[in-house]
């Protein structure tokens, strides 16, 4: 078909409702639609995704947005030109509780913030120090673990104001020692312990992470929420079939580590929306709504730290 027939009919159905070239571009950019895949459960704190950052600019972002403000496009007067809505469920997606003089063992810590080691490697402490560090570990006797625990690096223990402190992200579930050294002795005095059954008590700062579950379900409630890759051609095409089916929509950065992709959010007040919703829930786009409503869902269950 000459392309402006193509361009001809494309207009005449998206005059009666159908978002046609959005559907041309979604048959010719399979490569749109991304998922979010659940992070690896390694031992590495960072590898946790940061919820609790969404609504914040990356810093390698231009042009910096306010914190909470999100980017949208829409149709009014004639024209199709963008705008800024500050949404305070993205300024006040995450919170941050502060315990101090928390107390656990340290079989209660999964993971760590630093070492010498790769730690997004290992899939437990143990296998981490099983692979680099077997002199630390052998043999496995009381004195070995007093040796350990001696380590003047294991700052949780031998500061009386440590640097270091501990981390839980609800969604995630697990306790981190966000350390800045003594990652191989601290492993090796909690195989140790496990093993000759010796409780090794552990206390400092926590700060626990979770996800404002109010925010979900008020955006949620005002609209779809989709993921899209990030990829400039792609997302170029998905703006000019916006534009050409006149139906608004927002954008927001994803926490880290999905910054190869982006939040898209469909007004569910705009009818044109939700059309463009219903061809990306057709196209098996991955629905972020549901997704965070889960996440929201899962920390629920997280409260009742060890």
């Amino acid at each position: 078909m000459p392309p402006l027939l193509k361009t001809i009919i494309n207009a005449i159905q998206e005059d009666f409702g159908r978002p046609a070239s959005l559907y041309a571009l979604l048959d010719a950019h399979h490569d749109l639609s991304a998922t979010l895949g659940e992070p690896p459960r390694d031992i590495a704190s960072e590898s946790v995704a940061r919820w609790h950052e969404w609504g914040e600019t990356p810093f390698n972002h231009w042009p910096r947005r306010a914190r909470g403000e999100v980017m949208g496009w829409r149709h009014v007067g004639g024209t199709y030109s963008s705008f800024y809505v500050k949404r305070e469920e993205f300024a006040n997606f995450g919170s941050c509780e502060v315990t101090e003089d928390w107390e656990c063992d340290i079989q209660d810590v999964t993971g760590l913030a630093a070492s010498k080691s790769e730690l997004k490697d290992f899939d437990t402490l143990d296998r981490m120090v099983e692979t680099n560090s077997r002199n630390m570990i052998e043999p496995i006797t009381a004195d070995k673990l007093r040796e350990n625990l001696a380590w003047s690096e294991i700052r949780i223990l031998h500061r009386d104001y440590p640097s270091d402190f501990f981390a839980r992200y609800l969604w995630d579930g697990r306790v981190f020692l966000i350390n800045s050294g003594g990652s191989h002795h601290f492993a090796a005095a909690r195989y140790i312990a496990s093993r000759i059954e010796a409780p090794v008590p552990l206390r400092g700062r926590l700060r626990t992470y979770a996800i404002n579950e109010m925010a979900v379900a008020s955006l949620q409630r005002d609209y779809e929420m989709f993921v899209m890759a990030d990829i400039p051609e792609a997302t170029l095409g998905f703006h000019d079939a916006m534009q050409s089916f006149r139906a608004s929509y927002l954008w927001q950065y994803l926490p880290r580590p999905y910054r190869g992709s982006r939040a898209i959010l469909l007004p569910r007040a705009d009818a044109r929306s939700m059309k463009v919703a219903a061809a990306l829930h057709e196209a098996g786009f991955f629905d972020l709504g549901l997704y965070l409503r889960g996440l929201a869902a899962r920390q629920t269950h997280a409260h009742s730290l060890p």
